[in-house]
């Protein structure tokens, strides 16, 4: 199996209120315990059982101690179709949109915001299936974005018993990127919601709305901005961070809950080990699609990919998702259930997540 990694320079060289009418209802399971296709530059649909099928990550889902989790999907590809799998690691969320969009990869495993985009840009980009929620289905299949400041500045942003949004303004923040889903999109509108802002583009440049205006380029390296003090407050998301998180105080993904950064935390948190932050905002956010460039891959390795990948033996793949009270366990999903597994989806779900933008 090959793994390469790319960056946005080497890519190049070579080659956005919940409130909107829909988005609640998609989200209520969620609780806390295209137009202008592109071309597909030159990619036909391969059906030869030579050819590598190319996979791209995003950068939260390219960091090295991931590899084996990334290999042993690379190695379901496989089993499924019987074609080798080259397995693309980023660090920059647009190259991994351009990749599946133009079809120089097959495969990806996309953000919803990120999804929207690849699909606005190609609408051969189509969703196939996502991870389940703990009963194996769809009802509750989310995760959640934060906003969140260290602790020793949580009274800033107090409200009553709890906390609120609106001491933001007028101080400095971290996204993740103006493409990431839970680390821009949805604290994005949540922004908007809170002060009555027509557009996002407010929040993207300094001394606009934010005094300051960081970019983490990965959810770890958001709260990285955010844990070395470089901003006030930052945008991230649990289920890219939480490996490196002991919670502290209060219940899993609710406002005023606090965490602190393991004191063993890898790489890019090691920095950071021991530091601590409070969550002031939080919404659920539908989970993330494995998607296909449906121009560049035949028909029938796609459902041969889908039905592996639905199956129970993935659904029982120690090393797809792993076991959640195993700390030593890297993996990108969590066995939160027996019932865990992967599950059809179409690009009808992620609907909401294009309504965000309307």
């Amino acid at each position: 199996m090959e793994n390469y990694g790319i960056s946005r320079r080497t890519f190049i060289k070579g080659g956005a209120i919940l409130a909107a009418s829909g988005v609640f209802a998609a989200l209520a399971g969620c609780t806390a315990d295209g137009s202008g296709a592109a071309a597909s530059s030159g990619s036909t649909k391969d059906s030869s059982q030579g050819e590598p099928i190319t996979m791209v990550w995003l950068p939260d889902n390219s960091a090295a101690d991931l590899t084996a989790a990334r290999e042993a999907v690379g190695a379901a590809i496989t089993a499924a179709c019987g074609r080798p799998a080259t397995l693309m690691t980023t660090t920059d969320y647009n190259v991994a949109i351009e990749a599946i969009a133009s079809g120089n990869a097959q495969m990806a495993f996309l953000g919803p915001e990120g999804y929207v985009q690849a699909n606005r840009k190609n609408a051969a980009v189509q969703a196939a299936f996502t991870n389940s929620d703990d009963k194996g289905g769809l009802e509750g299949a989310c995760y959640y974005s934060r906003i969140c400041v260290r602790e020793e500045d949580a009274e800033l942003y107090k409200d009553g018993a709890g906390y609120s949004i609106a001491g933001l303004k007028g101080k400095s923040f971290s996204f993740v990127s103006a493409t990431s889903t839970s680390g821009f999109k949805i604290p994005s509108s949540a922004i908007m919601d809170e002060f009555g802002l027509e557009s996002s583009d407010v929040l993207l440049e300094s001394g606009a709305f934010f005094s300051e205006v960081l970019f983490g380029n990965s959810h770890a390296g958001s709260c990285v901005n955010l844990m070395n003090g470089d901003v006030d407050a930052a945008a991230f998301d649990d289920v890219d961070v939480d490996m490196y998180l002991d919670l502290v105080e209060g219940e899993k993904n609710t406002v005023g809950a606090i965490y602190k950064v393991k004191d063993d935390a890898e790489a890019p948190l090691d920095s950071v080990r021991g530091k601590r932050f409070t969550i002031i905002g939080i919404t659920p956010v539908l989970n993330s699609p494995f998607c296909f460039n449906e121009d560049a891959l035949s028909e029938d390795d796609r459902t041969k990919i889908v039905e592996y990948f639905c199956s129970d033996a993935v659904a029982q793949n120690k090393s797809i998702f792993v076991d959640p009270d195993n700390a030593d366990a890297k993996g990108i999903f969590k066995k939160e259930s027996d019932a865990t597994c992967f599950v059809e989806v179409d690009d009808a779900w992620y609907e909401p997540i294009r309504m965000l933008g309307a």
